[in-house]
């Protein structure tokens, strides 16, 4: 385990363990050295970027089973080019008028239960909401009356914790279809299992998108967006190198071809040895933190949530008296630092074990029994 970095070291930055999962904030995930040498090899010759993404979306329709895909600059270009694909279309003229909506449809469909801090995205466009249900859910008729004549398309979000209470994505696609309407899906960080990247085109979705630098562990910066060929098309368009709204979205020759290795690579794991994998990281910590009083803690593995095996650490804060921000903050003023975040909803630290380096599970059980005892 390399417990610093001379880059970081002269910059006066301190690396952590990341037992959070991929959380953007902390660095995403960790490119395989494969990524990395790829990466170099590609900066040191000059291509079209055009050309360049229009090879690797090609790949990345082949494994996703679409009609087109293009890279872009994370999940969250890939919300912001979706709905301004639906909106322009292949008129220039709109591409270029953006965020000015004038002329154009302008009105996104979304269950309410899918609105939060990463909708908020779709906006950056220039698109205003129309909301469907509520916080209990929806119904096929209250989406209908959400969609009228100046609906771009129907959002849809996907993500650990996210509400599942309303509509599914099948019924979705049906009433928005119904009216000629795109779906578009955030599926950001909804990787494993692999299966997920053909699910949602076949589930009927219009455009997805993936980040490409968390679970697929290519650069952290990059993301993957496909499905319908005319929308691919538009998004397209609506990005770098050219003048348009995602001109500040831009992906790099090195990164695109970054993903692609990724890509690659992850399509060859295996999913359940990668699970077996991650249990058997996870397992020293929850042997350690076993013997501690006052906290509960299991290996989970849910759909909807947890959807890689995390150890799930319920600290049972108000009966015993723990305060869970002092805990995350004396893990990460400690040493080493650790980053975990805390879930208010359950009362739980949560271990995933994707960024854990090769020794850094010992480090980390001795840290957690630390600061829980």
């Amino acid at each position: 385990m390399r417990s610093s970095n001379p880059v970081y070291d002269e910059l006066g930055v301190k690396p952590v363990i990341h037992a959070a999962g991929t959380i953007t904030s902390f660095g995403g995930s960790k490119p395989r050295p494969e990524v990395v040498d790829a990466m170099a090899i590609a900066s040191t010759s000059f291509v079209s970027l055009t050309e360049l993404n229009e090879k690797v979306g090609e790949y990345i329709a082949e494994v996703t089973g679409a009609e087109a895909g293009l890279v872009v600059s994370g999940a969250a270009g890939g919300v912001v080019l979706s709905v301004a694909a639906c909106m322009t279309g292949k008129n220039v003229g709109f591409v270029r008028q953006l965020p000015n909506t004038t002329g154009m449809k302008n009105e996104l469909a979304i269950q309410k239960i899918h609105r939060g801090g990463y909708s908020d995205m779709y906006t950056f466009a220039g698109v205003r909401f129309n909301e469907a249900g509520s916080v209990n859910g929806c119904l096929r008729e209250e989406l209908d009356l959400a969609i009228n004549e100046n609906t771009a398309a129907v959002a849809y979000l996907f993500g650990p914790g996210v509400l599942t209470n309303g509509l599914s994505l099948r019924e979705v696609a049906e009433v928005a279809h119904a009216k000629e309407v795109p779906v578009i899906v955030d599926a950001a960080a909804m990787l494993p299992p692999k299966s997920n990247l053909r699910r949602f085109i076949e589930e009927g979705a219009d455009l997805v998108t993936f980040s490409g630098g968390k679970y697929i562990r290519g650069p952290q910066g990059t993301g993957l967006l496909f499905g319908r060929k005319d929308l691919v098309e538009a998004a397209a368009l609506n990005t770098a190198p050219n003048h348009s709204i995602g001109r500040p979205q831009k992906v790099t020759k090195d990164e695109m071809v970054g993903l692609y290795v990724a890509l690659k690579l992850f399509m060859e794991t295996d999913d359940n040895q990668l699970f077996a994998q991650f249990r058997e990281t996870l397992s020293p910590i929850h042997n350690q933190l076993k013997k501690i009083e006052n906290i509960d803690i299991d290996i989970k593995l849910t759909e909807s949530k947890y959807h890689v095996p995390t150890l799930v650490i319920g600290l049972n804060s108000n009966r015993v008296g723990r305060d869970p921000q002092k805990l995350l903050q004396q893990l990460l003023d400690g040493e080493p630092r650790v980053f975990m975040t805390y879930d208010a909803n359950e009362d739980c630290l949560s271990v995933n074990p994707i960024n854990l380096q090769p020794g850094e599970n010992i480090l980390l059980s001795e840290r957690l029994a630390e600061v829980l005892t």
